[in-house]
C-alpha cells in the first residue's frame, strides 16, 4: 500500500522509479524495427502490456547519430525512450512518459506527458512504425512490466555503444565499408528461397528481422501510378578508389570507402558500396530487368539513400568486365587490387531522371526509412556478363512488396 501511495505522488516520481526498477531489470528486450530519418527505432518487446483486445502500452527508443535538441532548447540528447499507449484499430496514440538520454548514456530528464489525450498516428511516422510492430504481436507482456509506467526500461545499452561495429582498415589506413551492410555479425541465417529461411520467412527468423514481416514501407516495389514532378537532379560526385570486391554469401559487393557522394535536395550522402541482384528486384510498370545495381549511400545524419540502376542485356560494360575479372574465389574473402581503380560514375547512364519513394533495405533486417532513387534509363551490359553473374547467383532478388499507399514521384 505504501508503495502504491508513493507512486501516486508525482513529487516522489524518481523514488517510485527506483522502487519499481527491480521489476523490470530482467524484462527489457530491445529489438530494432527500422529507421525513420536519422533515428534508429527500437522497441522493448518484453514491455508490451495488453490492456484490452485493441489497446496496448509499449516502450520504444529513438537513437540518433547526432545530438537532438527539444523544443525548450534546454539541453541536447542522443536518445529518447517513451512509453506510449496505442489503440490499434483506431490508430490513436497517447504518450505517457519520456526519458531523455545523453550521448554518454547518462539520463538528462524524465517527464510524464503533459496530457494523456490521444492523437491520430501520422502516416510514415515513428509512431506508425511502433504501432505496426506492437499491434501485430500476439502475446501479451509479462505481468511485471505493468510497473514500467513509472520506470525507465532497464538494461538498455548506451546509445554510443549500441550496435557500433569496429571499422576495418584497408590499404592507406582508410576505413572500409563493412562486407555485409544488411545484417549484424552472427545474425540468423537467411536465404532467398527455401522453406525455412527463404524470403517469405525472414520476419519469423528472428526478432531482429521482425520488420521484414510487419513493416509497411518495404522494398522492392513495382513502380507504377507515379506522380510527375519537377524533381531536383541527383548530383553525382564520385571519384576513383582502389578495387575492393567481396562475395558476401548473398551478392557480389564492391566496397567504395572514400569514393565520393551524391547530393539530393541539399543533403549529401557518401557512397559506401554497390552490389548486384539478378533479376532486378524492383519492377517498372510490371517489367523486371536482367539485373540491377544498388549503390548504397549514407548521410551524416545516418539516413540511407540507395540509387537503383537497372541493367539490361546489350553491349558489354567496361567496369563490370573489370569486376568480373576479379571475382573472389571464396565467400567472405575480399579481393583488393590497389593497382586497379574503380569509379562508379562509369556505371551511370547519360540521362539520369529518376523515380523516388521511401522504402527499406531489401535484405534482413529490412530497416525502413531508406530513400530510394531509381534511375529511369538502364545501363547496358552483355548477355555474357549477365550469365557470368548468374553462375554465382542465379536468383538473389526479394519478391515485390506491398505499396501500401506510398507516393512515388517521377521526374518530368
Amino acid at each position: 500500500m505504501l508503495r502504491k501511495l508513493v507512486c501516486q505522488n508525482s513529487a516522489l516520481l524518481s523514488l517510485c522509479a527506483m522502487t519499481l526498477l527491480p521489476l523490470t531489470a530482467e524484462a527489457a528486450k530491445w529489438v530494432s524495427i527500422g529507421n525513420k530519418g536519422s533515428a534508429r527505432i527500437e522497441v522493448d518487446s518484453a514491455s508490451i502490456e495488453r490492456i484490452s483486445d485493441d489497446k496496448l502500452r509499449i516502450w520504444h527508443r529513438e537513437s540518433y547519430a547526432t545530438p537532438q535538441i527539444p523544443d525548450s532548447g534546454a539541453f541536447s540528447y542522443g536518445s529518447m525512450t517513451a512509453l506510449t499507449e496505442f489503440q490499434c484499430a483506431k490508430r490513436l496514440a497517447a504518450t505517457i512518459r519520456r526519458n531523455y538520454i545523453a550521448a554518454n548514456g547518462s539520463e538528462l530528464k524524465s517527464e510524464n506527458a503533459d496530457s494523456k489525450d490521444t492523437s491520430p498516428v501520422e502516416p510514415d511516422s515513428i509512431a506508425e512504425v511502433v504501432l505496426s510492430y506492437g499491434c501485430k504481436q500476439k502475446k501479451a507482456a509479462a505481468p511485471a512490466v505493468v510497473a514500467a509506467v513509472a520506470a525507465t526500461p532497464a538494461g538498455q545499452p548506451k546509445p554510443a555503444e549500441a550496435e557500433k561495429p569496429t571499422p576495418k582498415k584497408g590499404k592507406n589506413n582508410k576505413e572500409e565499408a563493412p562486407a555485409a551492410m544488411h545484417a549484424a555479425p552472427h545474425a540468423p541465417h537467411w536465404e532467398y528461397a527455401g522453406k525455412t529461411a527463404g524470403a517469405a520467412k525472414w520476419g519469423k527468423l528472428s526478432e531482429e528481422y521482425a520488420v521484414c514481416g510487419i513493416g509497411q514501407r518495404q522494398s522492392p516495389i513495382d513502380i507504377r501510378e507515379t506522380i510527375g514532378a519537377d524533381l531536383p537532379p541527383i548530383r553525382f560526385s564520385y571519384k576513383g578508389v582502389p578495387l575492393s570486391i567481396i562475395d558476401n554469401g548473398h551478392t557480389i559487393q564492391v566496397n567504395m570507402a572514400g569514393a565520393g557522394s551524391i547530393s539530393v535536395e541539399g543533403e549529401d550522402y557518401e557512397l559506401l558500396q554497390f552490389h548486384f541482384h539478378k533479376p532486378s528486384e524492383e519492377k517498372i510498370n510490371g517489367k523486371a530487368y536482367d539485373m540491377v545495381a544498388h549503390l548504397v549511400h549514407k548521410s551524416k545524419s545516418g539516413r540511407l539513400a540507395v540509387v537503383a540502376l537497372m541493367l539490361q542485356a546489350g553491349k558489354e560494360q567496361k567496369l563490370i568486365r573489370t569486376l568480373w575479372n576479379n571475382l573472389p574465389l571464396e565467400q567472405n574473402k575480399p579481393v583488393i587490387r590497389s593497382e586497379i581503380t574503380i569509379d562508379a560514375t562509369q556505371l551511370l547512364p547519360a540521362t539520369r531522371n529518376y523515380f523516388t519513394y521511401t522504402g527499406s533495405l531489401t535484405t534482413p533486417p529490412c530497416s525502413e526509412g531508406v530513400l530510394w532513387l531509381v534511375l529511369k534509363t538502364p545501363t547496358q551490359l552483355s548477355k555474357e556478363q549477365v550469365s557470368g553473374f548468374g553462375k554465382v547467383y542465379s536468383n538473389n532478388a526479394r519478391p515485390i512488396q506491398a505499396r501500401n499507399g506510398r507516393v512515388i514521384k517521377e521526374s518530368r
